[in-house]
């Protein structure tokens, strides 16, 4: 079902996430994690650039000092933590997903599902915290290399998926690699449509073209048998 967001869900999200905001800075949570967490939520709103220091902290309620004592490595040092925190907790909700499925339909929903739940919880707001990164911090080397990392593994565990229910060894990398790229992508459009629909006709065609290539492979060997 494709959902598209209205002008009053805006301001009861609104609403909602302050109240959210409010309890996570309570004394049970730690700043320094609150810190990190801020960060996670800034860079997949406004990109690296367009998240400063000085407003994750303001975000987290942060002591002012703070960020030498906890990260002397600096920005690069709280964004590639950041990274590596927002990519758990959806590699968590896909790996769980994909150990649930049935099928190759279902193994791709397990996909798409943690993004389409973090664009309408979010308002459209917030996207992939990874392609944020790639765009804003090309000329830092440290965190290129962290992105791609978090890519690369996002690939191996789609290609792993796909391989589990049925398309070719031979054809699966190329397959994870053009689904990873048009999920991206389709985050970008469905956040500019403030609507899920492109993310979902992208769910859609690979579902559909995925299962006609994991169909295939017993008939091509068959057919080569006979020539």
């Amino acid at each position: 079902m494709t959902i598209v967001i209205g002008p009053s869900y805006a301001v009861h999200m609104a609403d909602r996430k302050e109240t959210s905001r409010s309890k996570g800075a309570g004394k049970e949570q730690p700043a320094r994690d609150r810190i990190v967490r801020s960060a996670v939520e800034l860079v997949r709103e406004r990109g690296v650039h367009g998240a400063g220091l000085r407003q994750i902290v303001a975000h987290a309620d942060g002591p002012r000092g703070s960020l030498q004592r906890y990260f002397p490595g600096g920005k690069t040092q709280l964004i590639t933590e950041a990274l590596n925190l927002a990519a758990a907790e959806v590699f968590d909700d896909t790996e769980s997903g994909l150990i649930e499925a049935a099928d190759l339909a279902d193994a791709i929903d397990a996909i798409f599902a943690p993004w389409r739940q973090v664009l309408v919880d979010s308002n459209f707001t917030l996207g992939c915290p990874v392609a944020a990164t790639v765009v804003d911090a090309s000329g830092d080397d440290q965190l290129r290399r962290e992105a791609r990392a978090l890519l690369a593994q996002m690939q191996d565990s789609v290609r792993g998926a796909l391989v589990r229910f049925g398309v070719p060894k031979s054809a699966a990398d190329d397959d994870a690699s053009v689904l990873l790229a048009a999920l991206e992508g389709a985050l970008i459009v469905s956040r500019a449509n403030r609507s899920t629909q492109p993310l979902d006709t992208m769910q859609r065609f690979f579902t559909s073209s995925l299962t006609q290539a994991a169909a295939k492979p017993v008939t091509t060997r068959r057919a080569r048998k006979r020539r």
